[in-house]
């Protein structure tokens, strides 16, 4: 929620700021959806056309004298990072050394240890689990195969009379525009598929991608994530289309962005908007003050103080809990 006012406030959909010093309420300007995909959980956030059925899925914000009941969710392990340790997991056949991924490129090879694979809260370990063994992975480029397991790290069914994202949780139709941030956009910038492509374009440069052989020369210096671009590719069209019921016709309306008025979208800047009532719960009749990028970068100086302790913490109690 704190990215969608950090994205709804930098593009002066909730307020605009007009050259005559005064705050003014934007007409016919509808707010935007937030898509976020960090390393560990995946969010989204928007303002939906019927009343939220499930109380645990809905936030409700007073801004500049508006009233915003919004749908929000975040999915925990859903993150691509997490993501694809569940993939690899459930990939691999105990006690079976070798574990073909028909994600990564053909002729791409990797060796990791049973400690690394099962070293997190998401992913199951065997019930003999061997620290010590030493894994070989081995890319097979097989793009279809590849949808194939990604689908099976979702539960796509929903109860009778029940709209549902995934694995259960209520959330009503998408609905207006959305922008993707985070990882959304940058393995979507790698493609070149930031600028408003169709979706049939989308899904066939990525299966065309995803059939190349190993080779890093091609990309030298993306040699680091080279081998994860084409499974994170088919896992975020497998999220928005199956995970948050996105279709052919919608897929224009999600808008895959690292900024928002020349300003990094994160959940930070929303945060401290929040905190500290930098966005106010009336509407301001005339105030002098300066543009919401100039705001930005003042807060930016309080997030860097104050977000480094609230991360740590964060997630200092969530590996605790796990």
């Amino acid at each position: 929620s704190f990215g969608w006012i950090t994205i709804n406030y930098l593009l002066e959909t909730l307020v605009k700021y007009s050259f005559a010093e005064k705050w003014e309420h934007p007409q016919d300007t509808e707010v935007l959806g937030a898509l976020d995909l960090g390393g560990a959980s995946t969010q989204i956030t928007f303002q939906p056309g019927v009343t939220t059925e499930d109380n645990s899925t809905s936030i409700f914000f007073r801004l500049y004298g508006r009233n915003y009941s919004l749908y929000t969710h975040s999915y925990l392990c859903y993150g691509q990072t997490q993501a694809l340790k569940m993939l690899l997991a459930a990939l691999h056949k105990v006690p079976h050394p070798l574990i073909s991924h028909p994600c990564y490129p053909a002729g791409y090879w990797e060796n990791v240890t049973m400690s690394d694979l099962y070293n997190s809260p998401c992913v199951h370990a065997p019930s003999t689990p061997s620290p010590a063994q030493v894994l070989t992975v081995i890319g097979t480029g097989d793009p279809a195969a590849c949808s194939t397991a990604i689908q099976k790290l979702f539960n796509f069914t929903c109860g009778a009379n029940r709209t549902c994202g995934f694995n259960g949780v209520y959330q009503p139709p998408v609905r207006g525009q959305f922008f993707a941030f985070a990882g959304f956009y940058y393995t979507f910038h790698f493609l070149n598929l930031t600028s408003q492509q169709s979706f049939s374009n989308v899904n066939s440069t990525i299966q065309t991608f995803c059939n190349k052989s190993w080779l890093v020369e091609t990309f030298p210096q993306e040699d680091k994530f080279l081998h994860t671009y084409c499974s994170v590719a088919i896992y975020i069209l497998t999220l928005l289309l199956d995970g948050y019921k996105f279709n052919e016709h919608t897929w224009s309306n999600i808008h895959f962005s690292r900024q928002a008025a020349n300003t990094d979208i994160g959940w930070t800047l929303g945060f401290m908007l929040n905190f500290t009532n930098m966005i106010p719960t009336e509407a301001l009749e005339h105030v002098k003050g300066h543009q919401p990028s100039v705001w930005a970068g003042a807060v930016s100086f309080i997030v860097l103080a104050i977000v480094a302790g609230l991360v740590a913490a964060f997630l200092q109690c969530f590996w605790k809990t796990k």
